[in-house]
């Protein structure tokens, strides 16, 4: 595939010492040291970067999500991908807890929160609405987005509806063109056929496999040392809750009209031109390279870094490498074009 030329990059608490006050009072002595006790016991008078758990009502719906960081320092919300949740950002959240205010939100149904009644419509645009609804109670008006997988989908309809609240886009193997999407390329493959006639063969098959791959023993996944399996064993047991997958294939189905709502994604590319910092595992075989390239057709100065990692680059294999990149490409492209001014917005 051959694109245009462009100038995008590409590369394979304490307190400060007090003066001590000599009081004749005991009283007031007394006093005074209880002050200074409460003060460096209750972290609630200091900021803290520790991570924290947290249940929000969202229109009826208790959503979980985590944080990590000063909330005076720039907000970026992490999207997660299938059939994960928060939870694959609990490294990447610690490495960058001292640079940015970090919200990771596990979307309705997934991870701690809470499945939606059905009257909810189990789709992206009601999912991106929930985590809209989210921000809004949280007070966070700009943000940027760190994407992965369905985080894309989920993401890009915020950017859509709301582009003037968005700092950066951070994407890791989030697909938004059809170059790096080779299952749903074919008009008459089997991907496309179900999103026009919902077809159950595919339906059972699809929930047969996850269900197979979520009942095999954590030992037996051949994970690499480093893996660590909580994220994997949490991701299975979501999946086996009785009806889940079921409600999981709902929003299979509907990914059929993230595709169609690609060109809508490129407009919003093409019109804003925001800060586009793209860090994709290079082996992953769902979410292929070329669809990382692809977002030089609209974002010529878009940073790209192809990454000895796959599909879930950022959780398993490269989370160190992306904090990195991630820091460097504020400062150089973000915090500087901003004058300094993302933070406490």
């Amino acid at each position: 595939m051959a694109f245009p030329k462009h100038s995008a990059r590409i590369r394979l608490h304490c307190y400060p010492k007090s003066s001590i006050i000599v009081l004749k009072s005991k009283m007031f002595k007394r006093f005074l040291f209880g002050l200074i006790f409460i003060l460096c016991c209750d972290r609630s008078f200091g900021q803290s970067d520790d991570a924290a758990y947290h249940w929000q009502n969202v229109n009826g719906l208790k959503i979980f999500y985590r944080t990590a960081g000063n909330p005076q320092h720039p907000a970026m919300v992490m999207l997660h991908g299938f059939p994960s949740s928060s939870i694959m950002y609990q490294g990447l959240m610690e490495l960058l807890k001292k640079d940015f205010y970090l919200v990771a939100p596990d979307y309705p149904a997934h991870g701690y929160s809470e499945v939606p009644p059905v009257d909810y419509a189990f789709t992206f645009d009601n999912i991106s609405n929930t985590v809209h609804a989210l921000l809004d109670q949280l007070g966070i008006q700009h943000y940027s987005l760190f994407m992965q997988d369905y985080g894309s989908p989920v993401g890009f309809r915020l950017a859509v509806k709301y582009p003037e609240r968005i700092d950066a886009l951070i994407i890791q193997n989030g697909n938004a063109y059809m170059e790096g999407f080779p299952e749903a390329q074919d008009p008459n493959g089997e991907l496309q056929q179900y999103w026009r006639d919902k077809n159950k063969k595919y339906e059972s098959n699809w929930i047969d496999y996850y269900r197979k791959a979520s009942l095999m023993p954590a030992e037996q996944r051949k994970l690499p040392l480093g893996v660590n399996p909580d994220r994997r064993t949490m991701d299975a047991e979501i999946m086996l809750k009785p009806g889940r997958l079921e409600l999981f294939m709902q929003l299979w189905f509907d990914y059929g009209n993230n595709v169609k709502s690609y060109p809508q994604w490129h407009n919003y590319l093409k019109k804003y031109q925001p800060p586009v910092l793209i860090t994709w595992g290079k082996d992953d075989t769902f979410f292929t390279v070329p669809g990382a390239l692809a977002y030089l057709k609209d974002v010529p100065k878009a940073e790209i870094h192809l990454l000895n990692g796959g599909h879930w680059a950022a959780t398993e294999t490269n989370t160190t490498e992306i904090a990195e990149l991630i820091r460097s490409f504020f400062k150089r492209e973000v915090t500087s074009r901003d004058n300094g001014q993302l933070a406490g917005r």
